[in-house]
């Protein structure tokens, strides 16, 4: 809906939003080759997620506010960043459990069909649910006291619980990704979970396929086959079309069994973007590259027209780090740690700097304003 406010998107925007370690920030663009880049009043704390929630007629803004001395917090903004607010009730542990909340690292909005619904998930590893809109929130006791919780290990992040997929179908299924836990289904809307991890690997334990303990990075769900997901992987990418239930590597050829993004094209969603790196977290070579496959992962193929290049190029992306939009042909972005966004507006095929000299960046995501 378009504004005279200035700082109010119009629609048909392209917006992303930019969680780094020194804030929010905001990019729009009418045509996704000029970018406007601006602050938002959320600035000094790291914000590892955000999103743009437009459901139920809604421009509210979401983010993950962590700060190093004072705490953390969910906040939301209904004028696009300029203010926030915190929720009657937030998320915090109660005080029996023992636990205090660590990092908040992902913020889900909830299905079209219940627009009230958000989800957010933390470290420790848990998953919180709000019914009316960011207001109020509570945790979700099946994951809490899962017969298993006592055993789960903490990854390099921490115990934490990165992303929450709502089936698009089925009201009652959702998958989240815990490190470093792996892949946990629902099918009984939260009441009891179930780890799907069969034939992903755990290098770095004795037995390299456990029940659980894998170290899932990153999870998406194809938008038109809800029993396909794609997830990558401490230690692989693979692809499952069951739900789950068993897992095919479909590394092939990419260079390394570690990365920490994944995201797909929703047109063409057997289109699928990633991004693998050395054990030092950074780019093979002197060639930073998005990788893609058009074909469900059967084959990939080097996107690199328009990325660095060269003997100082270093580049990491976080898991959170890489998003698409709606357009078709789609915008694919990528947010590094050393503050540069690169943005594609034709599926990957060429690529410019959309941002540069921010703080680095934790998530990127996408929205087109209705």
């Amino acid at each position: 809906m378009a504004s005279s406010d200035s700082n109010t998107p119009r629609s048909g925007e392209t917006v992303v939003l930019l969680g780094t370690k020194r804030g929010l920030f905001t990019l729009r663009s009418r045509d996704r080759v000029s970018w406007e880049c601006a602050p938002t009043a959320l600035a000094g704390t790291r914000v590892y997620n955000a999103t743009l929630d437009q459901r139920g007629g809604r421009q509210r803004i979401f983010a993950a506010d962590n700060g190093d001395f004072f705490g953390t917090f969910l906040r939301y903004s209904d004028d696009f960043g300029q203010t926030w607010q915190e929720p009657e009730q937030g998320i915090k542990f109660p005080e029996e459990s023992g636990l205090s909340l660590e990092n908040i690292w992902v913020i889900e909005p909830g299905r079209p069909s219940e627009p009230d619904t958000l989800y957010v998930g933390v470290a420790p590893a848990s998953l919180w649910v709000s019914e009316d809109g960011g207001v109020t929130w509570s945790m979700n006791a099946g994951l809490a006291e899962h017969p298993t919780r006592d055993t789960w290990q903490a990854g390099a992040g921490g115990l934490c619980l990165h992303t929450i997929v709502p089936d698009r179908e089925d009201p009652q299924r959702m998958w989240v990704g815990i490190s470093a836990v792996g892949c946990i289904r629902t099918d009984d809307g939260g009441q009891s979970w179930q780890f799907k991890n069969k034939n992903t690997r755990a290098s770095f334990l004795p037995d390299i396929y456990p029940e659980y303990g894998q170290c899932l990075h990153r999870l998406i769900q194809s938008p038109t086959q809800p029993n396909t997901l794609y997830q990558q992987n401490h230690c692989g990418v693979y692809k499952s079309e069951d739900g789950g239930d068993n897992w095919t590597d479909i590394q092939r050829d990419l260079p390394s069994e570690f990365g920490f993004p994944i995201a797909l094209d929703p047109r063409h969603p057997d289109t699928v973007f990633t991004i693998v790196e050395t054990d030092g977290r950074n780019n093979f070579g002197e060639q930073f590259t998005v990788y893609r496959t058009r074909d469900g992962g059967e084959q990939w193929e080097s996107l690199t027209n328009g990325l660095p290049s060269g003997g100082g190029v270093r580049l990491g992306v976080l898991r959170h780090g890489m998003a698409t939009d709606s357009h078709d042909p789609c915008g694919v972005y990528v947010g590094t740690n050393t503050g540069q966004l690169f943005a594609s507006a034709d599926g990957g095929e060429s690529w410019r700097v959309a941002a540069d000299y921010l703080p680095p960046i934790y998530s990127v995501t996408v929205a087109v304003i209705e």
